[in-house]
C-alpha cells in the first residue's frame, strides 16, 4: 500500500526528500532530453520550415500540459492531504473527478482546434503553405490525435505520485520520453518524415507511458486511484479545491508562453544574432529550471500528507531542507555560469558572434536563479496545502505584474541588454513576495496547530 504512514512520515526528512524528489527530477530531464531530441532531430533535415513547424506548435501544444496541470497538481494536493487526514474514500473521488475532468478539458482544445485549424494556424505565424501543411501534420498527430494520451499518461503521472509512489511514476514517464527519442531517430532520421514523423513518435510514445502507468494503478494494492468511469461523480467541495489549488500551476504555463513572445517580439528588433543569442540563454536554463521543479513538484505529496495529517513539526523541516538544498543549487548555477560560460554557450553554437552575446547574455540572466528556485517552492509549498490564492498571487506577480511591465520598460531605456534583465528583476520581486507570504502563513498556522508544537 502507497499511501500508509511509513512512505510519507517512516523515513528522515533527508530520505524522505530524497525518495520523492530524485525520482521526480530525473523524470523531468528525460523530458527535456526529448522535447530538445524532436528539434534536433527535425534540424538535421536543413528544412526551416519543417524547424518553424515545431516552434509555431509549442504553445499549441503546451495547452495540453496546461490541463494536466490543472487537474493534475490539483488533484495531486487534494490527494496527498485527504490520505493525510486518513480518508480514502475523499482521495479516491478526487481521483476520478481530475482524471476524466482533464480528459474533458483536452476533448474541447481537440475540438476546437480541428475546427478552427486554419485560422488558429494563420494567426500563429504559419504563412507559406510549406510552413502550414507541416505544423498542421505536426498538430494533428499530437493533439487532435494525440490529446488523450498525452493528457492521461500526465494525469497518471500526478495521480501516482500522489500516494508517494514516485519511482513508478517517473519509470512511466521516463519510458515515454526515452521511447520518444529511439523513434524520432526511426521515423524523421531513418524513414524522412520530418515534423509529422517526430509527431508521430511524440503520439506513440505517449500511449506506450499511459498503458505502463494505467498498469502500475490496477496492481497496487490498497490504491485510491479510481479510474473506472462508472465510478466519477461531481461533488462541488472536491472539484472547486482541485482546480482551485491547479489554477496557479495552469497560469504559470499560460503566462510564461506569453512572456516568451512578448520578449521574442522584442528581441527581433535587434537582429538574428540576439534572438539565437537568447534562445541558447533559454535552453540553458531550461536545465535548470527542471531540475527546480522536478525537487519541488517531487516534495508536493510528503508535504500535503504532513498537512493534513497536522504534522507541521515535520513540514517545517521538510520546508527548511528543502530551502538549504536549493539555497546550494541556486549558488551552484550562478559560479558554474560565471566561470564556465562560454564552454556552455558552445555546445550550443560555434559562431563567434553568437558565442560573444549569448555569454554576456547568461551571466547576467542567471541572476534569477535564486528568485527562481525559491518562488518555484514556495509555489509548490502553498499548493501542498491547499494555499491556492497566496500561488496564485506569487505565479502572478511574477510572471504577470511585474514581468511584462518590465520587459516594456527595460527594452525602451535599456535595450537588448534591459530585456534579459527583466527576468532576474521580476523573480527578485517574486522571491520577497513568497518569503512574505510564507511567513504569514506559517504564523497563521502555529496559532491554528499550536497544540501540536
Amino acid at each position: 500500500m502507497h499511501q500508509n504512514k511509513d512512505v510519507f512520515q517512516g523515513r528522515s526528512v533527508p530520505a524522505a526528500v530524497a525518495k520523492f524528489a530524485i525520482p521526480t527530477i530525473l523524470s523531468q530531464m528525460v523530458t527535456l532530453l526529448y522535447n530538445l531530441a524532436d528539434t534536433f532531430f527535425v534540424g538535421q533535415t536543413n528544412n526551416p520550415s519543417q524547424v518553424a513547424a515545431l516552434t509555431l506548435s509549442f504553445p499549441i501544444f503546451m495547452t495540453l500540459t496546461m490541463v494536466g496541470n490543472l487537474f493534475g497538481i490539483g488533484a495531486n494536493s487534494f490527494i496527498s492531504r485527504s490520505l493525510g487526514q486518513g480518508d480514502k474514500e475523499r482521495a479516491a473521488k478526487a481521483s476520478t473527478f481530475a482524471f476524466y475532468g482533464a480528459l474533458a478539458g483536452v476533448l474541447v482544445i481537440m475540438g476546437v482546434l480541428g475546427i478552427f485549424m486554419e485560422p488558429i494556424l494563420t494567426l500563429i505565424g504559419a504563412v507559406t503553405r510549406e510552413t502550414y501543411e507541416a505544423t498542421e501534420g505536426y498538430l494533428r498527430w499530437t493533439v487532435i490525435y494525440g490529446g488523450i494520451p498525452t493528457v492521461a499518461a500526465l494525469m497518471a503521472g500526478h495521480l501516482i505520485r500522489s500516494e508517494g509512489n514516485t519511482k513508478q511514476a517517473s519509470i512511466g514517464m521516463a519510458l515515454g520520453g526515452i521511447l520518444n527519442i529511439v523513434l524520432d531517430y526511426v521515423f524523421v532520421s531513418l524513414m524522412g518524415m520530418e515534423a509529422e514523423g517526430a509527431a508521430i513518435a511524440t503520439f506513440i510514445s505517449n500511449i506506450c507511458s499511459f498503458l505502463y502507468l494505467f498498469v502500475v494503478i490496477l496492481r497496487t494494492k490498497g490504491t485510491v486511484i479510481v479510474l473506472n468511469p462508472l465510478k466519477f461523480r461531481l461533488e462541488g467541495r472536491i472539484a472547486k479545491q482541485v482546480i482551485l489549488v491547479g489554477i496557479p500551476a495552469a497560469a504559470i504555463i499560460v503566462l510564461g508562453s506569453s512572456a516568451n513572445i512578448v520578449l521574442t517580439h522584442f528581441m527581433s528588433e535587434y537582429g538574428d544574432i540576439s534572438i539565437a543569442a537568447f534562445g541558447i540563454v533559454q535552453k540553458i536554463g531550461t536545465v535548470a529550471i527542471q531540475i527546480t521543479v522536478g525537487l519541488t513538484q517531487g516534495i508536493m505529496p510528503l508535504l500535503g500528507y504532513c498537512y493534513g495529517a497536522n504534522d507541521m513539526k515535520r513540514l517545517k523541516e521538510i520546508n527548511r531542507f528543502a530551502i538549504l538544498l536549493l539555497g546550494c543549487y541556486a549558488g551552484l548555477c550562478l559560479v558554474v555560469v560565471e566561470i564556465f560560460a562560454e564552454p556552455v554557450v558552445r555546445i550550443f553554437i560555434d559562431e563567434e558572434a553568437t558565442v560573444n552575446k549569448a555569454v554576456e547574455f547568461v551571466r547576467i540572466w542567471f541572476f534569477c536563479a535564486p528568485g527562481m528556485c525559491f518562488t518555484n517552492l514556495f509555489g509548490s509549498i502553498f499548493q501542498a496545502m491547499g494555499k491556492w490564492l497566496q500561488s496564485l498571487a506569487l505565479t502572478l506577480v511574477r510572471q504577470a505584474v511585474v514581468l511584462f511591465p518590465m520587459l516594456v520598460a527595460m527594452n525602451f531605456f535599456f535595450g537588448e541588454i534591459g530585456l534579459v534583465y527583466a527576468q532576474p528583476v521580476a523573480d527578485t520581486v517574486a522571491l520577497v513576495l513568497g518569503i512574505l507570504l510564507y511567513a504569514l502563513i506559517m504564523k497563521n498556522q502555529n496559532k491554528k496547530f499550536i497544540h501540536n508544537e
